[in-house]
């Protein structure tokens, strides 16, 4: 008779939630009991297969591929510093050396390289496989994300062999982050040239400056970050190739040709890009759109621009979408165009979107010394937003030199957004004028006890100059419990005892607590914070047991 455990490992989703479990997170995570993983790969056939899928699903060192072919065919070669060793090969490759890489490679559906361990080998094995990873869904290119170093990036170019048009791969999404820009002739001077050469490197970058629709599969997903560092040529071909393009975000500045391609797709569902410079691109695109007589952007989902004030209202009223969820503004030149409601307007029209979004985030750069700041900020401004009963997340960095947020903002924004999980309301300027305190008093808090019973994430100022114990009101029996993160910015204080006293009445699962003091006597509102800190039963916790508490 078969054992309890071998009649739960034949049902198929059963044993897809284990390991699900046991991955503690989506499939394209490598965190979690890898160990038990293992483990199960080599129990039998029947729980091997499932458990190998899940341990080969992400891949993000070109080593891990590399050695599935035999040891006697290639070699680890170190040139001038680690960043430019490559693997080279000791001797041809032939179609036997790929058994074993055959059983591994095709599990692969997720890549993720911002390493630099030489995936130069890649060209080599797509003569042989093409693709390299034939069920690759999503490929994650950051040549330039820990370092500008150009041996780094020249060595990271062979990922580029990752890509097969031919075969849409990868099937859904790519991404590529390039603060930096690389030619074949960098490859050749830069590195001694028999280091540089006999592996198709400098092939392999004239291939990547070849127009994006030459060599771009027709993915789902698509994010290009290189600024203005790396030309791209022909992005707007590359664009129309894609058959159902749903996501567009772009570190890179966009044309009004580009937006108006945008505009007309169907399932596009999420947009984030920066307008070009001096070229009223928003104004234009309005224009434009005017003529089609038919619905921009009308599955918009989530929107985050760059720009002026203006340039926002103005693209914000050309989205036709009944189902935006999130926002996204980076506001600029605040000190000349300031900010009023009627950007918002946009937001809560027409009335669906009243239900529909959930997230909103606003920034502003912050300003260089000696540059000008805007005068005022209101909170009274997002006035518009409070109408959105199922606002989640409300996050707003800005830099101003007098901000206007007080106790009845914040109980306002409680009463209107009940499903609120993240509150953020952050300013970095630091020299403020006298008497410039927070004008949230700790003791409001309590609001959002009452009102907010989603609330994960707290990060604001608060006055937390108490004279006596909080004393609740009647009505709430608990204190809110889904709050496990709390920062307060240049809060002063005063009776450490009666602060953390409040703290763990009204938010008994705090875990992750800071206290920003302000500038003026910072050593002793330090000193203070520091005692209600250790009075945070959580917070004082050893990493390993903050872990557990978090897990329970």
């Amino acid at each position: 008779m078969d054992s309890p455990a071998h009649q739960f490992i034949c049902i198929a989703e059963l044993y897809e939630q284990l390991l699900k479990h046991l991955a503690r997170g989506n499939g394209y995570s490598r965190s979690g009991d890898q160990g038990s993983i293992a483990k199960l790969a080599r129990v039998c056939k029947m729980t091997s297969e499932p458990a190998l899928d899940l341990l080969w699903t992400k891949l993000t060192r070109p080593s891990q591929i590399i050695d599935l072919l035999p040891e006697d065919a290639f070699e680890l070669r170190n040139a001038f510093t680690p960043l430019s060793s490559k693997y080279n090969l000791t001797r041809p490759l032939v179609e036997s050396d790929f058994a074993v890489f055959d059983k591994y490679a095709p599990r692969v559906q997720f890549v993720d390289l911002t390493t630099s361990s030489a995936p130069r080998l890649f060209s080599t094995i797509k003569t042989f496989r093409d693709p390299i990873f034939p069920r690759l869904l999503r490929f994650d290119w950051h040549p330039t994300a820990r370092t500008m170093n150009v041996y780094h990036l020249i060595n990271t170019m062979g990922a580029f062999h990752l890509i097969s048009r031919n075969f849409n791969v990868p099937k859904e999404q790519f991404c590529l982050t390039m603060w930096d820009n690389v030619t074949a002739s960098d490859a050749v001077t830069q590195i001694t040239p028999d280091f540089a050469t006999g592996d198709g490197l400098v092939e392999t970058i004239d291939s990547f400056h070849e127009p994006l629709s030459s060599w771009l599969p027709d993915v789902q997903s698509l994010a290009i970050h290189t600024g203005n560092f790396l030309p791209i040529p022909d992005i707007l071909e590359g664009l129309r190739g894609l058959s159902d393009l749903q996501h567009f975000d772009a570190k890179l500045e966009v044309g009004t040709d580009i937006l108006s391609h945008l505009a007309g797709l169907p399932h596009l569902k999420s947009l984030h890009c920066t307008a070009r410079e001096n070229e009223h691109t928003f104004v234009n695109l309005a224009r434009v759109l005017k003529e089609r007589h038919r619905p921009s952007f009308p599955s918009l989902q989530s929107v985050g621009i760059h720009g002026t004030c203006h340039e926002h209202r103005v693209f914000l009223r050309l989205i036709t979408s009944e189902s935006l969820e999130s926002i996204h503004m980076q506001l600029t030149d605040l000190h000349r165009y300031p900010l009023d409601a009627s950007i918002f307007s946009p937001l809560t029209t027409p009335p669906t979107r009243l239900s529909s979004l959930r997230h909103f985030s606003l920034s502003t750069p912050f300003a260089r010394p000696g540059s000008p700041r805007p005068m005022h900020f209101a909170m009274k401004m997002f006035e518009p937003l409070l109408a959105c009963t199922n606002l989640e997340t409300f996050d707003i960095i800005f830099d101003a030199l007098n901000v206007e947020f007080g106790d009845n903002d914040l109980q306002r924004m409680a009463e209107a957004w009940p499903k609120l999980v993240s509150l953020k309301v952050f300013s970095e300027y630091i020299q403020k004028p006298a008497g410039a305190d927070p004008e949230v008093h700790l003791y409001t808090l309590w609001t959002l006890v009452e009102k907010c019973r989603h609330l994960c994430r707290l990060e604001m100022a608060v006055d937390a100059r108490v004279d006596g114990p909080f004393v609740p009101p009647p009505g709430v029996l608990s204190g809110l419990h889904t709050l496990e993160a709390m920062f307060l910015l240049l809060s002063p204080c005063r009776s450490p005892t009666y602060i953390a006293d409040f703290l763990n009445l009204a938010f008994p699962n705090l875990v992750r607590f800071s206290a920003d003091t302000p500038r003026v006597d910072s050593q002793n509102h330090e000193n203070m914070w520091s005692q209600v800190r250790d009075a945070l039963p959580n917070v004082a916790l050893p990493l390993q047991a903050k872990e557990t508490s978090l897990s329970s």
